[in-house]
């Protein structure tokens, strides 16, 4: 896998993101902002980004939309992460161009599997 990006607010989930990736010979960079990931996904090219739905400001639905919407970006696989996964807010963001809604916290057996199934694509 190549460069994988995490937008979260939650600073402790960022932290055991990265913890995570690495032990998986992967690379990660991190944002705590949808406006400080948005910089990021426009100046490297991103295999997979995994971005919190409620973030304070911009949520993750948001930087959705603008990813899809953007020709140098919309095809880059975007992971939906909240806690709470309601069947409705699931529904939105898949219809929004995500690929998957993971539940908050996820465990990790779960991100490596995700990780695993954008490999080469």
């Amino acid at each position: 896998m190549g460069q994988i990006l995490f937008i979260d607010d939650d600073t402790d989930s960022l932290a055991m993101y990265v913890r995570a990736v690495s032990l998986a010979n992967h690379q990660a960079d991190i944002a705590s902002s949808v406006k400080e990931g948005w910089e990021l996904i426009k100046e490297k090219p991103y295999d997979l980004v995994f971005v919190d739905l409620n973030i304070p400001g911009v949520s993750g639905f948001e930087l959705l939309q603008m990813v899809r919407k953007d020709s140098k970006t919309k095809k880059i696989p975007v992971i939906v992460i909240s806690a709470m996964p309601e069947d409705s807010l699931v529904e939105d963001v898949l219809k929004a161009g995500a690929q998957l809604f993971l539940e908050k916290p996820v465990a990790l057996d779960k991100l490596y599997s995700v990780i695993e199934k954008f490999e080469g694509k």
